[in-house]
């Protein structure tokens, strides 16, 4: 048998000399040079491109998503460019390349692994191993949404400025290569205070649960306990460029018509960067800005909410702060107090009546002090007359002066009390009180006398439920004694007339400041104004509000 002898295979650089090995991984090392090369160039020519779309995008018409996946991505990035805290997670589902885009810190990671991530690699798995191909679960968003994935709150978005939006509020967004749309998935991640007890406006009995900042917990505060469908809440986004939440909350079958529509106009009139705290929104919806006296009532209870809710007022809660406002605000709604409805009725009349007349003491006790002293000394008794010019004669100063020096003195020790830490204030007030006070007046710089004043009108100022009202009747001061020092009384009587003329003038969203006070039409409203009535007695609800039903008690409760 004959053998076949094999070919001898002769090595290439015997024939080439210039075909070496080293010669080869060189060119080898340029071609992947250039192919590196070409990829970063084509990714920069996509993000050029993708960076061109979104300025030739009308704002009218945001960018809406296409099917390729690397041109939504490099848009993505392009807009969330130098955002570090932006992750972009790419993997695969059902042999198509997907992205996951989310905000570290305000998404749950554990949620995106349970609800978003393991969902979608156990149905890829479940098709390889059933049908060996793609799944028509993957063919569209919604049905994505509806049979694959399990989170709580899933919307679709089409356009890149929704999608920012649902990113920069702490949910994920999701896109997959061939589909023309993208998937808002809710992993929000709340970091936020404990609820826990209204420091400013703490009672006795009852319920001291406080807002905090989380919008949700707010809104969960008050839902809790009401289970009324007709209280209703509105989501609205104020500021340009924070997009901050604000809650519009109202009962539909008690609030006045056009009462809603009107917060609503005076909302989306306000054109601001920035949205940080309801005061900036108070500013701008306030029918007098120029007004010492609080136009929408403020406060961090969810009863105190409720029951305004329920009296046919509107609620206005903004995402990060625990003050909510409400409106229609008047004087009456001001000089209420939660304590009021948990004692006795005829003590809480005592109470309302010597609050409002603390309110009195608050603005004019100095002026009238100053009045009487320097223009009016026969008005007093004898023995008193003479007791207080003993007093003014060791004194170096007049008793404007000295009045308005202890009032600059006063505000300034409360500036310092509110400013300084929980545990200095207790030794800044005793410093303020004992220390200062009694060194001033046995200096012989202010008269003891004057003393007393102000430290009786700092306390009537206090006995204010409002923190906003007590700061209008402390710097009412002001002019007040200005007034008394040039007229003596006429001048406080003036002073009275204009406050008077001034908070008449005022309408808080249509409603007069004080007139449940004076209009013959509202006396009814006096039996939870001024005084309070037992709670039997209370059938209506306030006429001054104008609500759709004023029955507050049926026939059968009575």
């Amino acid at each position: 048998m004959k053998r076949l002898k094999c070919p001898k295979i002769r090595k290439l650089s015997a024939d080439r000399p210039e075909a070496s090995i080293l010669q080869a991984k060189k060119e080898l090392n340029k071609l992947q040079q250039m192919t590196s090369q070409s990829i970063s160039f084509s990714d920069e020519i996509e993000q050029i491109v993708a960076q061109l779309r979104q300025v030739a995008a009308p704002s009218s018409e945001p960018f809406v998503f296409t099917s390729k996946l690397t041109e939504n991505e490099n848009l993505l990035r392009t807009i969330f460019k130098d955002c570090g805290d932006i992750e972009f997670r790419s993997f695969y589902a059902d042999g198509k390349k997907a992205l996951l885009v989310y905000l570290e810190g305000m998404a749950d990671t554990s949620n995106l692994e349970r609800n978003i991530l393991k969902p979608l690699i156990r149905q890829t798995r479940s098709n390889n191993v059933n049908s060996g191909g793609q799944s028509s679960l993957f063919t569209s968003m919604k049905s994505i949404s509806e049979h694959v994935l399990e989170a709580s709150s899933m919307s679709v978005i089409t356009k890149a400025s929704a999608a920012i939006e649902a990113v920069m509020t702490g949910n994920a967004l999701l896109l997959i290569d061939g589909l023309s749309e993208g998937l808002s998935i809710s992993a929000v991640k709340y970091v936020k205070r404990d609820i826990g007890e209204a420091n400013n406006e703490h009672i006795l009995r009852g319920p001291n649960e406080a807002f905090n900042e989380g919008l949700p917990d707010n809104i969960v505060l008050i839902r809790r306990r009401s289970r009324d469908t007709n209280l209703k809440v509105q989501i609205l986004k104020i500021g340009e460029r924070t997009k901050t939440s604000v809650a519009l909350l109202y009962v539909a079958n008690l609030v006045k018509p056009g009462l809603v529509e009107e917060v609503e106009r005076r909302l989306g009139l306000i054109k601001t960067d920035k949205v940080l705290a309801s005061a900036k929104i108070e500013e701008f919806i306030v029918d007098h800005p120029w007004s010492p006296f609080p136009q929408l009532q403020t406060t961090e209870r969810p009863d105190k909410v409720l029951a305004a809710l329920y009296e046919g007022r509107v609620a206005i809660i903004v995402d990060g702060t625990p003050a909510t406002l409400m409106v229609p605000c008047t004087y009456s709604t001001i000089m209420q107090s939660p304590d009021d409805y948990t004692i006795q009725p005829v003590i809480s009349s005592l109470i309302r009546l010597t609050r409002n007349f603390a309110a009195f003491v608050a603005i004019y006790l100095p002026a009238i002090y100053v009045s009487v002293v320097s223009y009016h000394p026969g008005m007093l008794p004898t023995t008193m007359a003479i007791s207080v010019a003993e007093l003014r004669a060791r004194t170096p100063f007049p008793s404007f002066l000295e009045a308005f020096m202890m009032e600059v003195l006063l505000e300034v020790f409360q500036e310092a009390i509110v400013r300084l830490p929980q545990r200095l204030a207790g030794a800044a007030t005793m410093l303020g009180a004992f220390v200062v006070g009694t060194t001033i007046v046995q200096a012989g710089l202010i008269n003891p006398l004057l003393v007393v004043v102000i430290s009786i009108t700092a306390i009537a100022s206090y006995s204010m439920p409002s923190y906003p009202f007590n700061l209008a009747l402390r710097w009412l001061r002001i002019p007040m004694l200005t007034l008394a020092s040039i007229l003596g009384l006429y001048g406080v009587i003036i002073g009275i007339l204009a406050v008077t003329i001034h908070a008449s003038s005022l309408r808080s969203f249509g409603e007069s400041y004080i007139g449940g006070l004076f209009d013959i039409d509202l006396l009814s409203d006096w039996k939870d104004g001024i005084f309070r009535l037992p709670a039997k007695l209370l059938k209506e609800r306030p006429k001054e509000f104008g609500t759709k039903d004023q029955t507050r008690i049926g026939e059968e409760d009575g």
